[in-house]
């Protein structure tokens, strides 16, 4: 039977990842199976962008910057139901997603080196990329 081949720590209640702006627009430059891969590594998930990184996209796809157009590549994965959108104070991104993974035990998917310091220092698991990939470290169980 299929069921007989899922791997224990994949069955059972999915875990968010928060997804960080750095992140969304960095797959969207360079496209990569991101979601596959996270799959791969974590088993069922849900993904959520939250409202300030949001604004985020909407501040930055609203520019004539090289990252405005991967910007509103990544908003419509929100605006086309890829990603969910939860709450969250608009202006506080990093910290509302730092806050939100710990009240929620959220994983955060980010290639922004100063949040990656911030969420380690405060036992957050992170998802990022390297070379092109998803990497995900420890147990995500």
């Amino acid at each position: 039977m299929a069921s007989n081949r899922l791997r224990r720590h994949k069955v059972g209640r999915s875990r968010k990842v928060l997804f960080d702006s750095s992140f969304l627009i960095a797959v969207m430059e360079r496209p990569t199976p991101w979601l596959q891969d996270i799959q791969e590594k974590l088993g069922g998930f849900e993904p959520v962008v939250i409202a300030p990184v949001y604004a985020e996209l909407e501040r930055l796809a609203s520019g004539n910057s090289h990252a405005a157009r991967f910007a509103s590549l990544a908003k419509q994965l929100v605006d086309g139901g890829t990603l969910k959108l939860a709450g969250g104070e608009v202006d506080r991104a990093d910290e509302e997603l730092v806050s939100m993974a710990l009240d929620e035990g959220a994983v955060v998917a980010t290639v922004d080196s100063a949040l990656i310091e911030q969420l380690e220092a405060s036992g957050v698991r992170v998802i990022r990329l390297r070379g092109g990939r998803v990497e995900a470290e420890g147990p995500f169980s």
